[in-house]
């Protein structure tokens, strides 16, 4: 007979719910022998799940032959939900949905379960104590919600555990060829809602990819010492790529009380690691940052004090800084593609998904929470127009360039957890279940937990940057704690309480 021990951080609210409900839907037999226990945690800091999960395991690893680690507000509901042994790590929860404790009673079908996302190792997994002294059990270094399982399922990753690998489709652009000469695309400011796109938060994406890089630096030739990728120009707001291998996304400001205008520019070293780049540029004028983005991820972030610069009819151009000046024209040599322009600030997991699906996915629908005031994809047009693709008719005229259609993206693995099929209720707080729904896209929760969410996300983003170097010396082997309380519950279950 094997021996689960389910490890539950602790919680007043569910733990009699679901230590009644747990034992009437999961009979224990001649193959399992199961004992939940709760740890509760004894500390003003936010909840840190990882380490509970980690001291329960220490204080019963010597007992049993594998481990569940469990929320204690997910209550299994369907028959699938199976908690037998297994060789491999894997998830319980193969579908969820928010309930009230005793609806589960009344529910018929799982349509309207799913899970928060494809990569989702929460809820409820099992190891096997083998396995998780080879991952050093959890990090230790996530308070608060979010981003403990997405570390979990890394850990696996780089100690060669079993998990699925999933290959990324790739993503196909229509893109326009620009010769760095006299080649460029012209967008009119013609209505309001283009002409006033970058007096307040704006955002702005592309693909690129350049052939060599400008010849020059801005002091020997202000005309060759960039290819301006996307461009408002007078004081030139926008992207592109300058002498020396560097990427700049830059604004124009001015500040209070004075007519004389500043930039405010990020500049990032720019290592081709592929053929094709994504970069994006997010100016929240709210908050008053400016962030540069490439492939998906924040490479740069700047604070600014001021009113933006407003341009009036000035137009938008792609491929050149200004065509018609006889310095700072800066044109573009390489290809570009996919062009697309918001009148507001995109989140990082827009970025994100932008960078791996398009402005648009596969099924014709914007991956983006705000709709583009203009998108240029060269998909289509006639004589020398490109049609601006968001319906906003703000339709480009073009100069010189060539359009063929590529392959941007090659295929890229994806890390998914092996998953059984059990459909588990969630019982807390409608806006728990929906931070958790929206974990990856969490600027700000409903709850004031938008500051942990981001601090967990830039904790695990190091370590993945990191390789995940750091497992050997963040987990069991650094859990410290002190027992507080310990007693039996409902005889063979167990109540801890810890000093963390």
């Amino acid at each position: 007979m094997k021996r689960l021990a389910v490890i539950l951080p602790y919680s007043e609210q569910h733990i009699e719910n679901f230590t009644e409900h747990f034992k009437a839907s999961v009979q224990e037999g001649e193959d399992l022998y199961y004992k939940l226990v709760f740890i509760k945690q004894k500390s003003n800091r936010p909840l840190n799940k990882g380490k509970l999960f980690n001291i329960g395991y220490m204080l019963h690893k010597d007992k049993f032959d594998y481990f569940c680690f469990h929320d204690s507000d997910l209550i299994p509901i369907s028959y699938e939900c199976d908690y037998s042994y297994e060789e491999k790590p894997i998830s319980l929860v193969g579908m969820r949905n928010k309930i009230e404790f005793g609806d589960q009673e009344k529910v018929q079908n799982f349509d309207d379960y799913s899970l928060p996302y494809d990569e989702y190792f929460g809820g409820a997994v099992l190891f096997s104590k083998e396995h998780y002294e080879q991952i050093n059990g959890y990090s230790n270094e996530y308070w608060g919600s979010g981003y403990e399982d997405y570390d979990l399922l890394f850990r696996c990753v780089v100690r060669g555990l079993s998990v699925r690998i999933e290959l990324g489709k790739n993503v196909s652009k229509t893109y326009g060829n620009f010769n760095g000469m006299n080649s460029y695309i012209e967008i009119p400011a013609e209505n309001t809602k283009i002409k006033n796109a970058t007096n307040k938060s704006f955002s702005i994406s592309t693909w690129f990819c350049p052939n060599g890089e400008p010849p020059y630096g801005a002091d020997v030739d202000s005309n060759r010492c960039e290819y301006s990728i996307f461009m408002r120009p007078g004081y030139h707001t926008g992207l592109s790529y300058i002498h020396g291998r560097f990427l700049k996304g830059v604004i124009w400001i001015r500040k209070e009380g004075s007519n004389e205008r500043e930039p405010v520019l990020i500049k990032v070293p720019f290592q081709r690691t592929t053929v094709w780049s994504h970069i994006g540029m997010v100016v929240d004028d709210k908050e008053q940052t400016l962030t540069l983005y490439v492939n998906g991820k924040e490479a740069g972030k700047k604070s600014y004090e001021g009113q933006l610069v407003e341009y009036l009819n000035k137009p938008y151009y792609i491929g050149v800084g200004n065509p018609t000046t006889t310095h700072w024209r800066n044109f573009y040599k390489g290809q570009i593609a996919e062009v697309g322009l918001w009148s507001d600030t995109l989140n990082d997991y827009e970025m994100e998904l932008i960078f791996n699906k398009g402005i648009v996915n596969n099924k014709g629908e914007y991956v983006t929470s705000k709709l583009p005031v203009g998108v240029w994809n060269f998909k289509s047009g006639y004589d020398d127009i490109t049609f601006d693709m968001s319906g906003n008719g703000n339709h480009a005229k073009f100069y010189n360039v060539k359009f063929a259609n590529k392959s941007l993206k090659s295929n890229t693995e994806r890390y998914l957890p092996y998953r059984r099929n059990g459909a588990y209720g969630y019982l807390s707080s409608h806006d728990d279940y929906l931070n958790l729904e929206n974990l990856t896209r969490t600027k700000h929760d409903r709850n004031g937990d938008g500051p942990e969410i981001m601090t967990n996300r830039k904790t695990f983003n190091k370590k993945v940057g990191a390789n995940m170097r750091d497992v050997d010396i963040d987990g069991l082997t650094s859990t410290r704690f002190r027992i507080v309380n310990r007693q039996d519950y409902q005889e063979k279950h167990e109540i801890i309480e810890v000093l963390i």
